[in-house]
């Protein structure tokens, strides 16, 4: 029976990370049908757009009233409606989200085997990040091949008794995005007087955010020659509070409204240093010859800091000035090779789907 496949997304960095491996199955003529449940809604709907792409079904499942439980129950059943129609044989889904999280429980309770892409990583605590901690131990659970991007990863899923016939080692599949707008673009990665930062996960709304804005601005009053673009997230209580915080900003503190990923990647390429929390970018630095300044007690991406391109900082004001301060001057290229992959992950995925029985 040949397979089908649902590669199912509902997130922009979901849609980034999983773009590479439609491209890849497109071009091997597999059977595959695409599914955004409409997780994120206007800003999927520009990237979508950017890269001229058209999923099969939008399931539309956003609410700004909808607590996570609404959310997710109307992503089962979306995705659970167009199974009815399509009958497809397989899911892939990629990450941690609500998205990723209904899709693995349909494919547990109607017995279709999952593939989950960016498997095992984790934190020590299920509470950070949240509700993603949760929701990528809970998908393990019903995952038939877990797709690691490193061997810490994998290691992970081994101490949780995952049979390592099971786990493969990709790298990740955003390193193949990247590579493939720096090469579209023509990017040059270079340094220029400017610091660009992100701020918006949950466990940072309230006293962590205004320690980190209060951080920021003490850093701009000192550095006046250095500009901090400080990138707005669309989540209305993350941006009531950056302009509640910066109501009388310095002057070298430009705030920007979300950036398309070409746009961002081009940013990213020409900063000096990255403040931010965000996964994605943790993973995306090193390929840029960033150093990133995290702003999170821990972080599930541990290979940033083994490789010396990332520093834990959460949110302590005079630990993000000192470190700051300790590396703003650093001319030096990083040259490493980046330990979430060298861009080949899609291949590396859809050559063992194809070989699975």
């Amino acid at each position: 029976m040949e397979k089908k496949i649902a590669i199912i997304y509902g997130t922009r960095p979901e849609f980034l990370k999983v773009l590479p491996i439609i491209f890849e199955a497109k071009k091997r003529n597999l059977n595959i049908v695409t599914i955004n449940t409409g997780q994120h809604s206007s800003l999927l709907l520009e990237i979508e757009n950017l890269f001229s792409f058209r999923p099969n079904y939008n399931l539309n499942v956003q609410n700004i009233k909808f607590t996570n439980s609404d959310l997710l129950s109307n992503i089962i059943l979306g995705i659970n409606k167009v199974l009815k129609k399509e009958k497809f044989t397989h899911i892939l889904a990629q990450g941690d989200t609500l998205t990723v999280f209904g899709a693995s429980i349909v494919s547990f309770l109607e017995k279709i085997p999952f593939y989950h892409v960016e498997a095992g990583l984790r934190t020590s605590s299920i509470k950070e990040p949240f509700p993603e901690e949760y929701n990528r131990r809970a998908i393990s659970l019903a995952t038939k091949l877990h797709f690691a991007p490193t061997l810490n990863s994998k290691n992970n899923l081994l101490n949780e008794s995952v049979p390592e016939k099971d786990i493969h080692i990709t790298g990740n599949t955003i390193i193949d995005m990247l590579q493939y707008v720096i090469k579209k673009e023509e990017i040059i990665i270079e340094k220029n007087d400017f610091v660009l930062i992100t701020a918006h996960r949950r466990e940072n709304i309230g006293k962590n955010l205004e320690n980190i804005g209060q951080a920021i601005k003490e850093l701009a009053v000192e550095n006046q020659q250095i500009t901090f673009y400080w990138l707005m997230h669309p989540n209305p209580i993350v941006r009531l509070q950056v302009n509640n915080i910066f109501s009388n900003a310095p002057k070298n503190i430009i705030f920007l409204e979300p950036l398309n990923y070409i746009d961002n990647v081009k940013l990213m390429s020409k900063a000096n240093l990255i403040i931010t929390d965000s996964g994605g970018i943790q993973e995306e630095a090193p390929s840029l010859n960033k150093k990133v300044i995290i702003l999170r007690e821990e972080t599930e991406r541990s290979e940033v800091i083994e490789c010396n391109c990332g520093i834990l900082v959460g949110s302590d004001i005079q630990k993000i000035k000192t470190t700051f301060n300790n590396e703003i001057n650093n001319k030096n290229n990083l040259s490493i090779t980046n330990p979430f992959g060298v861009g080949n992950s899609a291949i590396k995925i859809l050559d063992i789907i194809e070989n699975d029985k």
